[in-house]
């Protein structure tokens, strides 16, 4: 049986997701349909490349772009703590932790709402470089820097309780916290996301990371197809739907190994650790249903 991996989730959690897109009047928010962020457009691209088309190498170069023109921009430092992240290059992950936590703090003088957010997100980005580089013994100082964020959130939840980029960052905060503490209320900790969070690619893709861990296969199914209906071209997506219709077992293993093979079909677009891993999941499965190891095709 597969192992539940998602890097792509694994990262947004790393740099707090960094957010994502709704397209709304404001040509550069990638949240908001009333009261707009002057965000910039090659920021907005660097995250529909990354999160919504799931391109990996041609959103890393976007976000090397957006970089030269919209440094000033916390989302995108984010963006490039979660590349960093991705790529296992932990000391990359913390310069960029750090540019974000400069950025959020110059963005507090003139929009306080989203520059707690990034505070937040530069408190959990550290964190994760604390965890990833020194193991078992890194609590003492990983936990204060949880606690910041969570403070950091809170400030923000004050000031606009019903913002979606807040509550989208909250809504995985609040997801990650219930997937370690077993007492934890799973719907209350998906409120955030299932109620202000957008947009709904990646509020549904949390939402069906969530209920995947907790073995709720129909839950999780119906999440991943409102994600897939809002970003069908995302291969990362079918790999998610591939794990769950497997977890769900039965007959549903066939549709689970198509899944698979859809997106392998996009190869050349995903993070090449994570073909890996999706390869040897489809390989696996494809034994389980036929008792042979036959490959999974890739198609170019």
């Amino acid at each position: 049986m597969m192992r539940p991996v998602n890097f792509v989730s694994a990262s947004l959690i790393a740099s707090v997701l960094a957010t994502a897109i709704a397209l709304p009047s404001w040509a550069g928010d990638l949240f908001r349909s009333s009261n707009p962020r002057p965000i910039g457009a090659e920021t907005q691209k660097s995250f529909e490349l990354l999160f919504k088309e799931g391109n990996f190498p041609a959103a890393v170069k976007q976000i090397d772009l957006a970089l030269k023109s919209e440094a000033d921009e916390p989302l995108i430092q984010a963006l490039r703590a979660s590349v960093a992240f991705i790529r296992e290059d932990y000391l990359d992950m913390k310069v960029y932790g750090d540019k974000t936590r400069a950025q959020a703090q110059k963005l507090l003088s003139t929009d306080k709402l989203r520059g707690h957010i990034y505070l937040a997100a530069s408190n959990l980005i550290e964190a994760g470089y604390v965890v990833k580089t020194q193991g078992l013994t890194s609590a003492p100082t990983a936990l204060p820097l949880v606690q910041a964020a969570l403070d950091e959130i809170k400030t923000a939840q004050d000031m606009d309780p019903q913002d979606p980029e807040l509550n989208l960052v909250k809504g995985y905060m609040d997801m990650l916290i219930a997937s370690v503490l077993p007492l934890s209320d799973l719907e209350n900790a998906l409120t955030s996301l299932k109620q202000y969070a957008a947009p709904d690619y990646v509020k549904w893709r949390g939402i069906a990371l969530a209920y995947r861990d907790a073995r709720k296969t129909d839950l999780a199914l119906e999440a991943v197809n409102q994600a897939l209906v809002a970003a069908p071209n995302n291969p990362e997506l079918y790999y998610l739907k591939g794990q769950i219709l497997w977890l769900k077992g039965g007959n549903s293993r066939d549709d689970a190994r198509q899944n698979y093979i859809k997106a392998l079909s996009k190869a050349k677009q995903l993070p090449p650790p994570l073909v890996g891993v999706i390869s040897t999941e489809c390989r696996n499965l494809t034994n389980e249903i036929t008792g042979r190891s036959d490959s999974c095709p890739m198609q170019n």
